[in-house]
């Protein structure tokens, strides 16, 4: 188990900005020596999940790994299903839609729309995100049973990205609304100009499989839209819960609406919010 363990930490190291590296340089990166580097390189290479340049030498991400995503993708099309979903959504706020996937290291975004403006939020698809430090990762702590949140939490780094990144207390208060209302927000607490809002994705158990966000240029945050872009990402949270057969929870279809500043819960968005399961 360790040598899987010290493959897939090597495969994590490749994203868009660094999609090559020599053999030193992943030894460095990784802390790991060279041999032990180089045997686990040689094993991946030979299960065409990485591959080297001839010329340059650098290992690269091999076409096996386009062959898995395949069908992947084949047998459970989550992509082709959120795509359009994050598509709209992007439309109709002017804000930089996105839909995202969890794994023990973080969120994983698997769809994405930027819109068609010069100041957006830019999001690179190769990043892991944080759980504790993003809208999507409080969402999807929150509506995983307790036990389970807890044990995914301590198997995460609890790094404070800006001043306004949650601590471990504030995540579980975070936590609780979230679980309350249906939908997290986390201003600044990943990047310090961008605002997060994100609402869970249910299959047909009522479990969380994915989430569904918006991240948006803070300063465009004011009073007038923040309820807008809150009802946006629920109402598109919501079609991809149908779209996958899915059920929300009891515990959310909530009923009334109470006015005020911010929206109490999802019920909150209009009628058109609760997605009824069978």
């Amino acid at each position: 188990m360790k040598t899987i363990d010290k493959a897939m930490s090597l495969l994590n190291l490749f994203t868009t900005e660094t999609p090559e590296f020599r053999l030193v340089d992943i030894a460095r990166t990784s802390g790991m020596d060279k041999v032990t580097v180089m045997r686990v390189l040689n094993s991946l290479v030979a299960g065409g999940l990485l591959e080297q340049h001839p010329e340059t030498r650098k290992y690269r991400l091999g076409t096996a790994i386009l062959r898995l995503a395949r069908i992947r993708e084949t047998s459970f099309p989550m992509i082709s299903t959120l795509q359009p979903i994050v598509d709209r959504l992007s439309e109709e706020t002017g804000e930089s839609g996105h839909a995202s996937l969890a794994s023990d290291a973080g969120l994983t975004t698997i769809a994405l729309c930027e819109p068609n403006r010069s100041t957006r939020v830019w999001i690179d698809p190769t990043q892991v995100l944080p759980f504790h430090a993003t809208a999507s990762g409080i969402v999807y702590l929150a509506h995983l049973p307790k036990s389970e949140a807890d044990a995914l939490l301590t198997r995460t780094s609890d790094k404070r990205y800006t001043a306004e990144t949650a601590t471990r207390d504030q995540l579980q208060h975070r936590m609780e609304e979230a679980r309350r209302r249906g939908y997290a927000e986390s201003i600044g607490g990943f990047e310090v100009d961008t605002a997060g809002f994100a609402a869970p994705v249910f299959d047909w158990h009522g479990k969380v499989v994915a989430t569904m966000g918006l991240a948006c240029v803070r300063s465009r945050l004011d009073t007038a839209n923040h309820d807008r872009l809150i009802c946006a990402v629920v109402h598109a949270a919501n079609a991809a819960t149908r779209a996958f057969g899915g059920k929300i929870p009891d515990t959310l279809n909530v009923a009334g609406f109470s006015g005020g500043q911010n929206p109490r819960s999802i019920a909150d968005c209009g009628s058109d919010t609760i997605a009824k399961g069978d």
